[in-house]
């Protein structure tokens, strides 16, 4: 809705188009229309029940620059210019902006109950919520795959339970024993076959991105003038790419890594290289 009515200020959809309503911000009565409208796919609301990308790349005239997604996911009510770490994480998702997955940096620019729960990683120090240097990174690579882990094992996020108990969860409801490396090598093999499977149906790194809006401060409030250095953005995602085990120019996970996490048979699935190093041309 908010893509919607945007694109009306825009003069992108007029009042023709949305059956002569008037999409303009904040007018409640509009919006609980047009939720009808989205459910029932009636005039623009078939358009819009797409969701935002699709319906930007049919609407053309600039509606792509409107569009507040990745990978054709819209993003959460989070906002990256606040939380950098998080706008890392919108970027390089499989699933594309997911405020789930990864971190929100203000829980961690301070000392108390994040911070310390977060030393289960070796994370010792508070990092600012605005820094995207190799220490946020780190940060955002350990908590990304620890939350493959927690969705893997159906964990609430807002149970205040510390990263460490996590083992001693899943013995107590399975009996297996095990421990936050073993763990956090499941999370490790949840991302490398996720990004694999995005590399094998196409995706390059340059769906990796943020939309350009992000660069620049709100045209209003703390915000205004605190967007995302883009120079900082794109070496963080470097520097996470290195950390991941991915290849800059393809995205994928570097064979050394798949061995590494006893997935060797998706170097031969997705590269066209089997097991012992040797070249499949017939892949």
């Amino acid at each position: 809705m908010a893509f919607a009515m945007e694109c009306f200020e825009q003069g992108i959809l007029t009042k023709g188009d949305c059956d002569g309503l008037e999409l303009r911000w904040g007018d409640g009565a509009a919006m609980v229309r047009l939720i009808e409208m989205i459910a029932r796919r009636q005039g623009v609301g078939d358009l819009l029940a797409e969701g935002s990308a699709r319906a930007a790349r049919q609407l053309g005239r600039g509606a792509e620059e409107l569009t507040m997604a990745v990978k054709g996911v819209e993003l959460g009510m989070h906002e990256p210019r606040l939380k950098h770490g998080l706008g890392l994480g919108y970027a390089i998702a499989a699933q594309g902006a997911d405020h789930a997955t990864g971190l929100h940096d203000t829980l961690f620019e301070k000392e108390g109950f994040n911070v310390a729960s977060a030393r289960a990683f070796g994370l010792l120090e508070p990092v600012p919520a605005d820094d995207l240097g190799p220490r946020k990174v780190r940060l955002f690579a350990h908590l990304h795959t620890w939350r493959q882990v927690t969705d893997s094992l159906i964990f609430c996020y807002f149970v205040p339970y510390q990263y460490d108990h996590g083992p001693e969860m899943l013995e107590a409801v399975t009996g297996w024993q095990t421990s936050m490396w073993e763990l956090m090598k499941i999370g490790e093999r949840a991302i490398a076959l996720a990004r694999a499977f995005n590399v094998r149906e196409g995706l390059t790194p340059d769906a990796d991105r943020l939309p350009q809006r992000f660069f620049g401060g709100t045209t209003e409030g703390a915000l205004k003038a605190r967007g995302i250095d883009a120079t900082a953005f794109d070496q963080a995602k470097t520097t996470l790419y290195g950390m991941l085990g991915w290849d800059e120019r393809t995205g994928m996970p570097r064979a050394a890594k798949l061995h590494e996490l006893d997935l060797g048979w998706v170097v031969e699935k997705v590269t066209g290289i089997n097991r012992d190093g040797q070249d499949r041309q017939d892949v």
